[in-house]
């Protein structure tokens, strides 16, 4: 017998409304509005990157207004205890907590900075807003779901094309008033995350995909990780899971040989396409090169340090940088507290990138963990870990339990929204990626809604079991 039914449907325009989702039928509240709201946030974050992230009047942006509006509605749905039953929502205020008490005491010195270092942390707030409103009315996970499928689709078609016209000229002098920041400005990283999202929708949760969007797709893919390493692992390290997981190996094998069969060719051929590109260190134009070459270049330059300058350099920096943080952390002086937020850690490192006019250093080291064992100490990577193994864990019990259940569209659903953000994680370890909101705040979207399904999940199939 057959428990909940899925709010999703793979069919993205009409998901399955059973079930789950007849509380839809209550009239739409502030909590609706928020929700559409915050999918503007996350669709601008998408596709104008660090652009969109300074619309608003400074210091107050887009991200931050949400961030309120928020904290009210979390207060507002009266499910803020509701969302502590789960047990990484409980790591997660624990871990919160810890990166408050390293924070207060550097305001005085380090003002807004302090603040804008916390955020890795404090923008899981957004996990418990999205996680309430989900509790509050189920109904609003099936338009959750509805919108990454619509979303997944868009940028599966045009991410890869808007991450290679965001480096042309013309993109570059479209600016915000003072001029300082383009209205577009993408990094691959960013671009990376949404085309495995993209790509996990179609393997999952779309019956068929359409080869003029599966070609689309694949060369968004083929460009960004002919640019990224890190870009490179955030496709391929979510999306083969989810293929070995969901058993659909096979369907993922055959667009392999095909690729493999055009790489191939690229490559006798020496066939490459050029593009220009902004450097997100010192601003200026690059030229950038998408080939068969350089796309194996990347992938053999993640095992072996003995590759070309232009990325064995950078490789060799991070290392040497994360060497140091584990030298004062692990064994130095720094276990227990770090160093802190609001410090430049940088600076206080001596690993200065770049101190040109109108550029700020580098104040993370390109690795979500390491910045948390820098900033808040072997504690706070401890409780970090922690908090993504019991959030993986929750993801897999939940996908596992539908699987028994039968209910095959529901363990989709979850291995979607866990290997989403299997793919993000990937990419904040070779880049800054959750420091800040273009990938963090999706980040932590994902989290509160994984969380919210599960929750859901549970209490759909505890009123199930109740009936019979």
């Amino acid at each position: 017998m057959r428990g909940a039914a899925c709010p999703c449907h793979a069919a993205p325009a009409a998901p399955d409304m059973t079930a789950i989702a007849t509380a839809r039928a209550q009239e739409r509240d502030l909590g609706d509005i928020y929700l559409r709201a915050l999918a503007g946030l996350l669709v601008g974050y998408a596709f104008l990157g660090k652009g969109f992230a300074y619309f608003g009047i400074p210091p107050l942006f887009v991200g931050e207004m949400l961030f309120l509006g928020g904290l009210v509605m979390l207060l507002r749905s009266g499910c803020l205890l509701a969302t502590c039953t789960a047990f990484p929502n409980l790591v997660l205020l624990i871990l919160a907590g810890w990166v408050v008490t390293r924070t207060v005491p550097f305001l005085g010195i380090h003002g807004v900075d302090a603040i804008r270092d916390s955020v890795v942390v404090l923008y899981g707030a957004f996990a418990f807003v999205v996680c309430s409103l989900v509790i509050e009315k189920p109904g609003r996970l099936a338009d959750a779901l509805r919108f990454l499928g619509t979303f997944s689709l868009a940028f599966g078609a045009s991410g890869g094309l808007l991450y290679v016209l965001s480096t042309t000229s013309l993109f570059s002098v479209i600016t915000w008033p003072d001029g300082a920041l383009p209205i577009m400005s993408i990094r691959s990283g960013e671009v990376a995350s949404h085309l495995a999202g993209a790509a996990l929708y179609g393997l999952l949760l779309r019956r068929r995909a359409g080869v003029a969007w599966t070609v689309l797709l694949l060369l968004g893919i083929g460009a960004v990780s002919a640019q990224s390493r890190g870009g490179m692992l955030a496709i391929i390290v979510p999306v083969a899971i989810a293929a070995v997981i969901s058993g659909r190996l096979a369907r993922l094998t055959r667009i392999v040989v095909v690729l493999g069969l055009l790489f191939s060719t690229s490559l006798a051929l020496q066939l490459e396409f050029e593009f220009g590109r902004v450097d997100e260190r010192t601003g200026g134009a690059e030229a950038r090169v998408v080939s068969a070459e350089q796309f194996l270049t990347n992938a053999l330059s993640i095992l072996d340090d003995q590759g070309p300058a232009e990325l064995s350099g950078p490789k060799q920096w991070r290392l040497m940088w994360w060497g140091k943080i584990q030298d004062y952390t692990l064994h130095g002086p720094y276990f227990w507290t770090g160093k802190g937020f609001g410090i430049g850690l940088a600076e206080d490192d001596g690993f200065v990138v770049w101190e040109g006019e109108g550029q700020t250093t580098v104040r993370s080291p390109h690795n979500a963990n390491i910045t948390m064992l820098a900033r808040a100490g072997v504690p706070g990577l401890t409780l970090w870990i922690f908090l993504m193994l019991s959030w993986f864990a929750m993801m897999l019990r939940s996908m596992l339990e539908a699987r028994r259940r039968g209910e095959e569209e529901w363990a989709n659903a979850f291995l979607y929204i866990g290997c989403y953000l299997l793919g993000i994680l990937v990419d904040s370890s070779f880049d800054v990626a959750l420091e800040g909101p273009m990938l963090g705040i999706w980040f932590w979207c994902l989290f509160g809604l994984g969380v919210g399904a599960s929750l859901v999940y549970r209490a759909a199939g505890s009123e199930t079991a109740a009936r019979r």
